[in-house]
């Protein structure tokens, strides 16, 4: 099945320093998908730093948005989620999604997952 979105919830105990073990994990699932010369691996780099140091002060990520990317990491304002994104329906959403979920699992950072959540799919479904 085709998705516009992965949205990946935590449960309303979790801190944004929960992630510090995962983080680099759910991040380089995200990257890998991203063709890149060394310039953008660099680019890539810094930006996970800096997402690391904004979980380490206990604060919300920034996560990945970088225009061109296979995949965006996105970290709502209002709440404690993580959405993962393509742009376009795709087979490979939930399985992007279900991989990071894994990793949450294995780090014991307690999630739920949904699908197609996002205001965008919405609208589309909306005007059908």
């Amino acid at each position: 099945m085709k998705n516009w979105s992965g949205h990946i919830y935590f449960d309303s105990g979790m801190q944004w320093k929960d992630l510090e073990k995962p983080f680099p994990e759910m991040w380089e699932t995200i990257v890998k998908e991203t063709k890149q010369n060394q310039e953008e691996v660099q680019y890539d780099q810094l930006t996970l730093e800096l997402n690391m140091e904004e979980i380490r002060k206990n604060k919300k990520p920034i996560g990945y948005l970088k225009d061109g990317a296979k995949y965006k990491m996105v970290f709502p304002m209002d709440r404690k989620e993580i959405i993962i994104f393509r742009g376009i329906l795709s087979e490979d959403i939930k399985e992007v999604t279900e991989s990071i979920v894994k990793i949450l699992k294995n780090k014991k950072v307690k999630s739920t997952v949904e699908y197609d959540k996002m205001l965008l799919y919405e609208i589309k479904k909306r005007k059908k």
